[in-house]
């Protein structure tokens, strides 16, 4: 940590080739400035996460191009609940390092430069048309934010450096909706044998077909579910609970779902007795369980997100 401190601050001592000079007639640093400007509350908490805010209060100069809630907001949702864990503080720190220039870079200096190098060692792409000045795939929206320390400008969205991949928080979610439609399946198979579990014409070839279909089912879902384990670290919270729940339901449905094949293998007059009976009413709650606990809580998520966009404030035209 205090080395990446003073490699950063060793290289905000650096100047750029060409590039001007601007007073130091401004008391707050940068953090003042952009806590003051009241668009930065992501950025902020990005930065405490990071352990970067001490850093960026230091002597500088820094340039830092900022992106504000706004631009966090376009992000996939639930990355930058992911990127604020304490495990993904390093890579966290590589994407904030990728938005600061060392030294001073005004909106005139910049129209005349087509590159800068980052802090975090690799270089922004630079460029000027129509008055409009980009850095990478941002744009930048309001210039020349002065701090005692530096200088911000503001940028709509995310820069990401070549080597940082975004948390798989999109191929989570659809890894947890191709399970809930297994699970989907599962149940509606479940379903029917447990409205027919009292019904002694139907033929133990019925509950063995259905119950093997349930099998693979069941053996694909747990497929899914070990990969998506493996991808926690990268889930939001929750993603996380929706995964932890499933656990123990298809645990509980596997077994049941074995028990009951080796009934049939062994009695085909198994469909016939109470033990076999009770077996298939407890497959079908486990079944229930699995895909209600997985719904709820992905239904719960998509309810934030939507809650999330009313909240936003309308725009004039």
């Amino acid at each position: 940590m205090k080395r990446m401190n003073r490699m950063l601050l060793g290289m905000a001592a650096l100047t750029l080739a060409g590039i001007g000079t601007v007073a130091d007639t401004h008391k707050a640093d940068i953090v003042e400035t952009a806590a003051a400007n009241g668009s930065f509350g992501t950025l902020a908490k990005a930065l405490q996460a990071a352990d970067l805010v001490n850093t960026l209060k230091g002597p500088g100069p820094f340039t830092v191009f900022a992106p504000t809630d706004q631009a966090f907001a376009k992000l996939p949702p639930g990355v930058v609940e992911v990127l604020l864990k304490p495990e993904n503080k390093e890579q966290l720190r590589s994407i904030l390092t990728y938005h600061v220039v060392p030294g001073r870079v005004t909106s005139s200096d910049v129209k005349k430069i087509t590159s800068a190098k980052t802090v975090n060692g690799q270089e922004l792409r630079i460029s000027f048309v129509k008055g409009v000045v980009g850095i990478n795939e941002a744009k930048v929206t309001k210039a020349d934010l002065l701090a005692s320390n530096g200088i911000i400008h503001v940028v709509d969205r995310v820069i990401l450096p070549k080597s940082d991949q975004l948390p798989q928080v999109a191929k989570i979610d659809d890894k947890l909706a191709e399970f809930e439609s297994k699970a989907v399946d599962t149940r509606r198979d479940a379903l029917f044998l447990e409205s027919k579990r009292r019904n002694p014409q139907l033929s133990w070839e019925t509950h063995s077909n259905k119950l093997g279909i349930m099998k693979d089912q069941i053996n694909e879902m747990g497929q899914m579910l070990s990969a998506l384990e493996a991808m926690k670290s990268d889930a939001t919270l929750l993603q996380q609970r929706a995964i932890e729940a499933a656990r123990p339901h298809l645990e509980d449905l596997a077994r049941r779902v074995e028990a009951a094949i080796k009934w049939l293998n062994e009695d085909r007059r198994a469909t016939t007795k109470a033990e076999y009976r009770d077996n298939l009413h407890g497959i079908w709650t486990s079944a229930d369980r699995l895909y209600d606990d997985v719904d709820t809580i992905l239904d719960y998520k998509e309810a934030q997100h939507r809650l999330k966009g009313l909240s936003a404030p309308p725009t004039g035209r």
